[in-house]
Order: C-alpha cells, then structure tokens, then sequence
C-alpha cells in the first residue's frame, strides 16, 4: 500500500523526470513568454485524476529505479554521496577541483554512464505510464511543473491524494 509521504515525494520524481529526458519533447515546443503561475483551473478534473493515477504508478518505478542506480554506482567502487558530490562538480565544471584521482574519475564516469542508461530506461517506462493513463507527456510536464510552481495546484493534487488513501 502507497502511504501519503511516499506520494508526497512524487513531485520531486515528476522534476526528475523533466530534467532527465521527458524534456526532449519540449524541446520540439517553441519558447512562449513568461506566464503567470498556474492556476487549479487549468486542468481538468479529469486531468488530476489521472496525474494523480500516474504518480501513484510511478512510485514503486522510482523505487526500483534509485536501487537501481545507487546499485550501479557502487559496482564501480564508488559511494552514492561520492558521486553526488563529483556529478555536481561536472555540473559547475569544477570536477577536476574535486578529484585530481584518475582513478576516482574513471570509476565516476562509468558510473555515470550506468546511470544514463538506467534514466533512459526510467524514461520509457514513465512515457509509457504516462500514455496508458491517457495524459499526453506534455500535459503531464505542464501538470508537473504546475504542481511545485503553484500552491493552488498542489494544494488540489495533495487533497485528491489525501482522499485515495482513505478510500484504500
């Protein structure tokens, strides 16, 4: 059974999953100027039933996915918190500053590459979860982002939450 708090971590999957490649279909989306926050009404209920749903699906996804992961990263010799560390590093250009280990960075850069792939599998799976529910990618990246944008939104996802869980 999904408890509350795991649902609750939904929304930082659902920025994951944005920033690891459901993004690439935004890209085919041409800049728009900046718009106000979201608002409830900008979604269907239908809509948030099956936002709602999908995150719901994606949990236990997202648990196998980060054993995944962490698994990959340690086959290599490397400790989560390590990498953490050195992948933020790489983000900022710095990864020399924190590790003038060739080795360090060997292990860290196969590391890496374990993870893509396991993201790009994650991708598909939640694309694929996504589509089953009948929510298009887009709408669901617009619901996403609405969500930890918009107090309103969020607001109206935490309740349909609350009340799933007392019909469990």
């Amino acid at each position: 059974m999904i408890n509350f708090k795991q649902m609750k971590k939904v929304s930082l999957f659902s920025a994951l999953l944005l920033l690891m490649g459901l993004g690439l279909h935004a890209q085919q989306i041409s800049p728009q100027a900046p718009q106000d926050a979201p608002k409830a009404s900008d979604f269907t209920n239908d809509e948030y039933d099956k936002f709602v749903a999908i995150n719901a699906e994606l949990i236990p996804v997202q648990q196998e996915v980060q054993g995944k992961m962490m698994d990959a990263i340690k086959e290599e010799g490397l400790d989560v918190q390590r990498f953490q560390e050195l992948m933020q590093a790489q983000q900022t250009g710095k990864l020399t500053d924190a590790s003038d280990d060739p080795e360090e960075i060997g292990k860290f850069n196969k590391a890496g590459q374990k993870v893509m792939e396991i993201q790009k599998e994650i991708q598909t799976k939640a694309e694929g979860l996504i589509e089953d529910n009948e929510l298009s990618v887009q709408k669901f990246q617009q619901m996403s982002m609405a969500y930890n944008q918009s107090q309103e939104v969020r607001a109206k996802v935490d309740t349909l939450i609350s009340k799933k869980m007392e019909g469990q």
